[in-house]
């Protein structure tokens, strides 16, 4: 996640079959926050953002959240906690729950855009191949 620049992994993109997220929105990334059995409780308001994601390499767009979340989640040692949390760090919740509900990003998108960045991605991976 670090090494991408990104901001929030979930367990399944990098092949753990749990239901785990790691956010880190701070400016010197250097505060990781694990949420464990994440779930929204509550949903607010609409923004748009700029989505990127680490399973679609050097491909971004602007997607429309939630501007605010509520989410229940345990932590590392099993305790229960609610988080609040508005714009960034409500867009990467919704970004790495929706990982875990087996969506990305483009899932939110028209079926032109979802297929411009599709291609973009082949392109992309075709070119790191060749380049190995």
């Amino acid at each position: 996640m670090y090494a991408e620049r990104g901001i929030g992994l979930a367990a399944p993109q990098v092949g753990v079959c749990k239901r785990v997220i790691i956010v880190d929105i701070s400016e010197n990334r250097d505060q990781p926050m694990a949420l464990i059995n994440p779930e929204f409780i509550q949903c607010d308001g609409e923004m748009m953002m700029m989505d990127g994601c680490l399973s679609l390499p050097e491909s971004y767009t602007e997607t429309q959240r939630y501007s605010s979340v509520t989410v229940r989640y345990q932590d590392i040692n099993g305790a229960e906690h609610t988080l609040e949390a508005e714009g960034l760090q409500a867009g990467c919740l919704q970004h790495e729950i929706d990982h875990l509900n087996g969506k990305l990003f483009i899932d939110h998108l028209s079926a032109l855009k979802r297929q411009r960045i599709e291609k973009k991605v082949k392109k992309t991976l075709k070119m790191r191949e060749e380049n190995a």
